[in-house]
């Protein structure tokens, strides 16, 4: 992973630790854009550029959203840096924590869940057990999740027909070639080879070239291996040589060799995010896997765990019922599987794009109008597929009105056109949806800057009297007598957030998705109401489960891969476990 995504960047924000993350040695400075190049060799002198995915820079999304300023933006762009050097940063983090104990290298036995906790059984690096006793167990241990498998949860999907040969390198030859030849890029696609990444805009890059179905079954039937027969420097050169197309193969200078391994991209979700006693729950790729296009892989994990973090604070400190926790699966699940989907169409335009430099072969660099109309199409061809991050509608518009916790309410005026788009955040406040950044009239100061660890309630008022602060004192009254933590927001003649926002008070959870929004002063029994229903100690009225429609539409998704490894004779394997529909 090399993308830190808009919604991880703004979480952080709210947390006081962005501009940490933007620091990070290893990150990719603020005016440099997210180009992506789609060439036929990235050989100097051989290469021709088919197309190119142009991305602002972060000054410049910065600048753009500051202009319009409409919530449809996100409060922080993207970060470009490497996971390794991330979740490095990270694991300081939590480590400086003085309520974290932590035991490095020690190994998970298992678990038994009793009445109100968890006892986990560990092995130390001596081979002597120990035994932890706690309120809940959350599994973040990965793909091969052993608490996942523990608990007796089902993984739902299959893996991808394809294996390739990943090696992360250091070459100050290709950094000196691609500063000569100002032709620095995020990501680079050589035709018919692979795709290669620019780490960290100097000399670490990572490379990933396809292998060919007898490549793959003599190196590994695993996932992730480190292979041993595979030379990484060919893999290198096959990718930077475009060698599906030219045969060439470039021997450029290598410098050292950091990754080396086989791995297999997959499409998988749990078929529950927790077990059925809501003491054990799963986050991050142990609850699901996504193959790397559009870059939902460690930034689902960072939302899955703010998401679930808060709930059990809640419960933990006593203010949170027990609804907390079983709407963490019913709201993070159905978002998981719309990105999956999309990830899915994005790594089949990519296979779409390989089949065409088939069907046009060596006629890609042909001199003259035959390969010039080739290129020319491909180009088009390119530019109609897009780029895989700036699917605004899968990071941003998160909707949760399935949770039994959010006060949902029926389509307002002026908000009729609802339609979810993949493309596009329109801002709003519907109860479940993710509140929208909007500058205040100072330009400087974000409506996420009023976020944080705990619940927001935003008042918007146009003159500082006593009828319109008091709007807001029976919940906040109600919040204080049930000792939960309620941040009261007043912001006076910001007409233009008021106006995005549409309404005069708006719960907002620490997640920084809408709860519940009114207009007015409410009674007394409907604040209890409301904070019975948004702190998970009752359901909403009338509330009745959601459907199953992103899981139908992830199955079918799955059935498309499955039929695709039996067209490629790769066994891609079949649905790991039926549908619980």
């Amino acid at each position: 992973m090399d993308l830190t995504n808009s919604r991880s960047m703004e979480l952080l924000r709210t947390l006081g630790l962005v501009n940490a993350c933007r620091a990070i040695p290893g990150s990719i400075a603020e005016d440099v854009s997210f180009e992506c190049v789609f060439v036929t060799s990235l050989h100097p002198e051989n290469g021709r550029e088919l197309g190119r995915w142009s991305v602002p820079c972060v000054a410049e999304q910065t600048s753009e959203s500051k202009g319009t300023n409409d919530g449809s933006f996100p409060a922080e762009p993207g970060q470009r840096c490497s996971q390794i050097l991330v979740e490095k940063w990270m694991r300081g983090l939590v480590l400086d924590c003085k309520n974290v104990e932590f035991r490095g290298n020690w190994r998970y036995v298992g678990h038994a869940e009793e009445e109100d906790r968890v006892r986990v059984r560990a092995v130390d690096l001596h081979g002597n057990e120990h035994t932890f006793v706690g309120r809940f167990l959350v599994g973040c241990d990965g793909r091969k999740s052993a608490v996942r498998k523990a608990a007796g949860i089902e993984m739902i999907g299959a893996k991808v027909p394809a294996h390739f040969h990943l090696v992360h390198f250091r070459s100050r030859a290709l950094s000196s070639i691609l500063d000569r030849s100002k032709s620095r890029f995020w990501h680079a696609f050589p035709a018919g080879s692979g795709f290669l990444i620019d780490q960290d805009g100097k000399d670490t890059f990572t490379a990933h070239c396809p292998l060919t179905e007898y490549e793959a079954r003599v190196s590994s039937a695993d996932d992730r291996v480190f292979p041993s027969n595979l030379d990484p420097k060919t893999t290198i050169w096959r990718v930077l040589g475009g060698y599906g197309v030219t045969g060439e193969c470039w021997e450029l200078p290598i410098d050292e060799i950091l990754v080396d391994s086989i791995w297999q991209p997959s499409l998988r979700i749990a078929a529950a995010y927790s077990t059925p006693s809501f003491l054990v729950f799963l986050a991050g790729d142990s609850a699901h896997l996504s193959p790397p296009h559009g870059g939902y892989g460690l930034n689902s994990g960072i939302v899955d765990a703010v998401s679930l973090a808060w709930r059990l604070a809640a419960v933990i400190k006593g203010y949170g019922g027990s609804y907390l926790l079983s709407s963490y699966s019913l709201e993070r699940r159905p978002m998981m599987m719309r990105a999956l989907c999309r990830s899915y169409r994005h790594l089949l335009e990519h296979v779409k794009l390989g089949s065409l430099y088939e069907e046009f072969g060596d006629v890609i660099e042909a001199e003259g109008d035959e390969g010039e109309n080739v290129r020319m199409y491909l180009g088009r061809w390119i530019a109609e597929s897009g780029p895989d991050i700036l699917d605004r509608g899968v990071e941003l518009d998160l909707r949760y009105e399935g949770s039994p916790c959010i006060w949902t309410e029926p389509q307002s005026e002026g908000e009729e056109d609802d339609a979810w788009d993949v493309h596009r955040y329109r801002p709003s406040t519907r109860p479940g949806r993710r509140a929208p950044h909007v500058f205040l009239k100072d330009g400087k100061t974000s409506t996420y800057d009023f976020l944080g660890t705990e619940w927001t309630l935003m008042q918007f008022i146009t003159h500082e009297s006593e009828s319109e602060t008091s709007k807001a004192e029976t919940l906040l009254r109600t919040a204080k007598q049930r000792g939960f933590p309620l941040q009261h927001v007043l912001l006076c003649g910001e007409e233009q957030v008021r106006r995005i926002w549409r309404r005069d008070l708006v719960l907002v959870r620490p997640d920084t998705h809408v709860a519940w929004r009114g207009k007015g002063r409410l009674a007394v029994a409907e604040a209890e109401m409301v904070l019975d229903v948004v702190l998970g100690k009752s359901v909403r009225p009338e509330y009745t489960p959601p459907t199953n429609t992103e899981e139908t539409l992830f199955l079918k998704t799955v059935d498309q891969l499955v039929s695709m490894g039996k067209s490629t004779g790769e066994r891609a394997g079949p649905r790991d476990v039926k549908a619980r529909l």
